[in-house]
């Protein structure tokens, strides 16, 4: 018999169709039965063995049962939930200092002190540094309203203040949305503008805080003269850094909308000195 013959006889053998029937054991009845060829059981396993494979993949895998079989899996993946953690901790203690530290800031500078503000490196002010003060508040508000015809009327409603001071120039322009309400602990005025508008120093001074909490978002406080100081909150962006010098009318920051204690763009404004709160709508008109 050829090569040919027998290749064929071959197929022809594994097509060949057998019954595999099931029986009752006591009555000899046919229960069930199905015709299959050898070539019918060799693709069924091969189809099942492949099933299986995948499977047995997919198990391996996405699923805990790869710690059974994977030697190190679970140090693998481990790890890499481990630095996400990490991550996300070392953000939650870089937010929960940061707020602890504006606070305790806030409190000094409310109470008439000086802070050394320790949460950004960055332009850092040497020992016994002294603000210089020299410069006459007459000649930068004339140098303000040439440049851009501007001028801000100031209230004499606090005699005191104003002696001392002489003027204040008006941070931002607009309406007032919520006005001074320290018995609500509203310590300032919220000032409506236009968006992007510059935030301007109001007199001549020193940055003793500028960074960013989770509340109030941007805040930029500014220490005068005379234990003066002045607070601009919700800052889109800050111009000014940690021992910046400022002069009347210098643009400090951007109005925005960050923090979580606010629901449009505005700026939220403070006026203290030697730490009692004062009515910003007594010294400026916005």
């Amino acid at each position: 018999m050829s090569e040919e013959k027998k290749i064929k006889s071959f197929f022809e053998k594994i097509r060949e169709k057998h019954r595999l029937s099931f029986t009752d054991d006591s009555t000899y009845h046919e229960k069930w039965s199905i015709n299959l060829s050898v070539l019918n059981m060799i693709s069924l396993v091969l189809l099942y063995s492949i099933f299986i494979t995948i499977v047995f993949f997919l198990l391996i895998r996405y699923t805990p049962v790869k710690y059974l079989f994977v030697e190190n899996a679970s140090v693998y993946e481990l790890k890499e939930v481990s630095i996400k953690n990490r991550q996300i901790i070392d953000s939650l203690e870089q937010k929960i200092s940061s707020t602890d530290k504006y606070l305790a800031d806030l409190r000094v500078i409310l109470n008439g002190g000086v802070v050394n503000d320790t949460l950004s490196q960055k332009n850092e002010l040497p020992p016994n540094y002294q603000p210089d003060f020299s410069k006459n508040n007459a000649d930068s508000l004339l140098r303000y309203q040439v440049e851009n015809n501007q001028t801000n009327s100031v209230l004499t409603l606090n005699q005191n203040v104003q002696s001392e001071i002489g003027f204040f120039m008006g941070p931002v322009k607009g309406k007032i949305a919520k006005s001074f309400e320290p018995n609500k602990q509203h310590y300032g005025v919220d000032i409506v503008t236009e968006k992007d508008e510059p935030v301007l120093a109001i007199l001549d001074g020193v940055v003793v805080f500028s960074n960013w909490t989770s509340t109030e978002g941007n805040v930029i406080i500014v220490q005068h003269q005379n234990n003066i100081i002045s607070v601009y909150k919700h800052c889109s962006v800050l111009l000014k850094g940690l021992g910046d010098k400022v002069e009347t009318a210098d643009p400090i920051g951007i109005v925005g909308n960050s923090g979580e204690y606010t629901t449009g763009h505005h700026l939220h404004f403070e006026i203290w000195q030697n730490g009692t709160s004062l009515n910003p709508q007594e010294f400026i008109t916005f």
